[in-house]
């Protein structure tokens, strides 16, 4: 049966039907996901049941899988997967003033996944397990959105900008400080542009969050001021879609226009989701400047 894909209201999120994530999916079948998630950005596929296996057999049929940075730490899930529950790596409730739940705590701020890689992250794959019984959702903001609807002069400013991106960044807004000497020098910012256009028609994008900390070339406070306005412009709610878990969901976001943040609950409840996120395509950023990325990409396949 081919699949369907039905476009929820007025909004950029849309719901796939006919997929059982579980088996291998036919190529007319992943090229119509992968129009689909450029058209629409943010995609459902309800009803799945997914082991660790399916779940990552399935991302990978749309590239390869990124391994999540948790260097020195237990993991409760392979490295393939971001731990997105409250739970310790011995499937314990994690206390809330503990370490780990403090760097949880940034997921409730928004991003765009690994954002702080020289190559940026393409898709994202979260899975429910088990959902919260009230709140808890994830919120997603519209950046093609938030762009076409910016005024001609933050556009012609935005446009030359390049960010720094870290994820020290992010993990210090909640209060986690506990970062080695190594992890300093490693976690160094990555130069993002803070406009992107990695769609093959030529769409722009805003490519913000808070792993992004400064501008290059600007005062830091003048630079962080101008991100933090751009954060509030397309965070508006006309450009932001609230996802409420049902257990089985699979949803999948391409996080180059894109950006989500988790919703708090009550962590006295279990809430046990993982996440695959996908290797982007290449750099955004050469010799320090902003670059027309599809048109990069179709020049290295020339």
């Amino acid at each position: 049966m081919p699949i369907t894909v039905e476009k929820l209201g007025q909004t950029f999120f849309a719901i796939v039907q006919g997929v059982d994530a579980q088996e291998p999916t036919v190529s007319e079948d992943i090229n119509a996901i992968i129009d689909a998630i450029d058209d629409y950005g943010v995609l459902l596929f309800p009803g799945q049941t997914l082991n660790e296996e399916q779940h990552m057999a399935f991302s990978r049929q749309f590239g390869e899988l990124e391994v999540t940075y948790q260097k020195g730490r237990k993991r409760r899930l392979r490295a393939e997967f971001a731990d997105a529950s409250n739970l310790g790596p011995d499937g314990e409730l994690l206390a809330p003033d503990s370490e780990r739940a403090k760097y949880n705590k940034a997921n409730q701020l928004w991003h765009s996944d690994a954002s702080f890689r020289a190559i940026p992250s393409k898709y994202s794959l979260l899975y429910a397990e088990t959902a919260a019984s009230k709140d808890g959702e994830t919120e997603f903001a519209d950046e093609r959105a938030g762009w076409d609807a910016l005024d001609d002069e933050r556009k012609t400013r935005a446009e030359k900008m390049v960010a720094g991106h870290s994820l020290m960044t992010s993990r210090i807004k909640t209060g986690f400080k506990t970062f080695t000497a190594e992890e300093g020098v490693s976690l160094k910012p990555v130069p993002q542009p803070v406009v992107r256009t990695h769609d093959p028609k030529g769409r722009k994008n805003l490519f913000l969050g808070s792993h992004a900390g400064e501008v290059f070339g600007e005062a830091l406070e003048e630079g962080t001021q101008f991100l933090e306005e751009l954060l509030a412009h397309t965070t508006q709610p006309q450009f932001v879609y609230r996802h409420k878990w049902t257990v089985g969901d699979l949803v999948m976001w391409d996080n180059r226009r894109v950006m989500h943040r988790g919703r708090s609950w009550d962590e006295s409840e279990r809430r046990v989701m993982r996440r695959t996120t996908l290797v982007g395509d290449g750099p955004t950023v050469i010799d320090g400047q902003p670059i027309n990325e599809a048109e990069y990409l179709r020049q290295e396949a020339s």
